[in-house]
């Protein structure tokens, strides 16, 4: 019976905020009907809007792009060593061998973010530049 009243008060919480957006949405569209001959005109301004611009140079996106990463790439270092540090020291300190087990694995997950990481930033090195001479 408790959960057939809690039911019963989301669903008619969900139907009192779902209705009014349903019925506004049904009526900003049956409104705002166009003409076949107003589409194409809408559609023929997009596409000459998208005509207009120009392509993207390598120096714009490595003015903005280029930043980012270093600071991303600073700040998985800096967690990649401090992490390092805490699990040499585990490992180092614990006599027991299931403890060492475990923090060897944790150090297994360690050497994979290393490779991620600085893997990643040598895969958008060499993209950077293939890339920029075209």
């Amino acid at each position: 019976m408790n959960k057939r009243v809690v039911f019963l008060t989301i669903l008619i919480i969900l139907s009192i905020v779902v209705l009014p957006v349903t019925a506004s949405y049904a009526s900003s569209t049956t409104s705002g009907v166009q003409s076949w001959d107003d589409m194409i005109k809408d559609a023929s301004a997009f596409l000459s809007k998208g005509k207009t611009k120009t392509v993207i140079s390598s120096g714009d996106v490595s003015g903005v792009v280029l930043p980012i990463a270093r600071i991303l790439v600073a700040v998985a270092s800096g967690v990649l060593v401090v992490v390092t540090a805490i699990l040499g020291v585990k490992y180092a300190t614990t006599h027991d061998p299931n403890e060492q087990a475990k923090i060897k694995k944790q150090l297994i997950g360690l050497v994979v973010s290393i490779i991620v990481v600085f893997g990643g930033q040598a895969i958008w090195t060499i993209i950077y530049n293939v890339m920029k001479d075209f």
